[in-house]
């Protein structure tokens, strides 16, 4: 029976790659560096604001193992987390169904959890916007904690709701995310098609269900607890 429902944040519950992309590029601007395309940091993004800085300056072809290229890479990701902080709602705007989602599973009793590599407070202030109390766990991103797909962090929530990896379900969008639900022991690991990576890579990393709507969770959630 699942019981509990944890989510991945960016691309599965909220569309955040234009607000991802405006705040890149507008460091970049100020910087007097090259701006991204849309599909860049479509693929960039998912393993948190560090990893996305790296694959930015890679984009550049600047080697960031030079110490004058990592104090300008380190620069970057401070200016582009802090901006983005300061107003993280801008651009940002739920998938379709996913509020009616959120709200058909918590009728029905289920626990819903949050788990994203997006650092915490920003995490913990888009939740709060979108769905309000809704979400009975919000983490992001903590110094100490490993990042999405160690499966540390989702067990640590799985204990603190009472509840065993058997009876949760896993939803994301990118292939980090079904190797988390993978690693962690999740019942259903259920990738989603319109996020931010494609269906084939969902498969290839562990996905157990693939969903082009947020209604086809709820009906497997409903399957799965007869």
């Amino acid at each position: 029976m699942i019981k509990t429902c944890l989510f991945d944040l960016d691309g599965t519950l909220l569309d955040t790659l234009d607000t991802i992309k405006y705040y890149i590029n507008d460091t970049a601007s100020r910087m007097g560096l090259p701006t991204i395309s849309r599909e860049q940091a479509r693929i960039f993004v998912g393993k948190g604001a560090s990893n996305l800085v790296d694959r930015v300056f890679e984009s550049y072809g600047i080697d960031i193992a030079i110490p004058k290229n990592r104090a300008t890479r380190d620069e970057f990701l401070r200016d582009y987390v802090d901006t983005y902080d300061a107003s993280p709602f801008y651009l940002t705007h739920p998938y379709d169904g996913i509020p009616e989602l959120v709200g058909a599973l918590r009728a029905k009793g289920i626990r819903l959890a949050v788990i994203s590599n997006k650092p915490d407070p920003t995490v913990k202030q888009l939740i709060v916007d979108n769905f309000g109390d809704a979400f009975d766990i919000v983490e992001g991103a903590m110094v100490g904690v490993p990042l999405k797909p160690d499966p540390r962090a989702p067990l640590s929530i799985c204990a603190r709701l009472g509840v065993s990896p058997e009876e949760t379900a896993y939803i994301g969008d990118t292939g980090t995310d079904m190797k988390t639900g993978k690693a962690y022991g999740a019942a259903l690991n259920i990738g989603v098609s319109w996020g931010f990576r494609d269906v084939p890579e969902l498969a290839a990393n562990g996905a157990t269900h693939i969903v082009n709507t947020p209604a086809e969770i709820l009906a497997l959630i409903e399957n799965a607890n007869g």
